[in-house]
């Protein structure tokens, strides 16, 4: 390999997949951050909590139900740092209201977190909106939802959840 085109010739066919995969890699981080639709069987997976914003300015405002699948829930339950492809689903219903008895309306929206450690910007979560649809909404991942993990569950993991029997 004395020759610049000698080593042309080995080098760039070594150095093209490897281009190639990375190219493949973050277009499919990409495309997870973005998210196409809430994962479908998100129901069958353990309902870890249930909670109600009542108040009508909060932007969380709605019954939410809490999902978590497998990989979630076993952290969940016994501590410890999430792996990637932990994934948190939070389907969040209108809240109806009549004579102080509040129960779920209408859906509103699904929320998804998911365990990425690549998503630096957001301590390593990717955080996704869909609305009654399905179709994804239009947030700021850090403004709309990392902001007040950070504030608030630093040192859990970024995570709100906390498991009960």
């Amino acid at each position: 390999m004395s020759s610049p085109t000698a080593f042309a010739r080995w080098f760039v066919p070594a150095l093209v997949p490897s281009l190639l995969s990375l190219l493949f890699l973050c277009a499919g981080v990409a495309r997870a951050g973005e998210g196409a639709a809430p994962p479908k069987d998100f129901r069958a997976w353990a309902h870890s909590k249930s909670t109600v914003v009542a108040d009508k300015g909060n932007p969380l405002h709605g019954v939410h139900n809490q999902y978590v699948n497998p990989s979630a829930l076993a952290t969940l339950r016994k501590g410890g740092e999430y792996k990637d492809g932990a994934i948190f689903v939070d389907s969040v219903n209108t809240v109806v209201e009549t004579n102080g008895i509040y129960a779920p309306g209408p859906k509103a929206k699904t929320l998804v977190m998911i365990k990425d450690r690549k998503a630096e910007a957001t301590g390593g979560w990717i955080f996704q909106a869909f609305d009654p649809a399905g179709k994804p909404m239009k947030i700021d991942p850090v403004k709309s939802c990392f902001e007040c993990h950070q504030s608030g569950a630093k040192e859990s993991g970024f995570v709100f959840h906390k498991y009960a029997e």
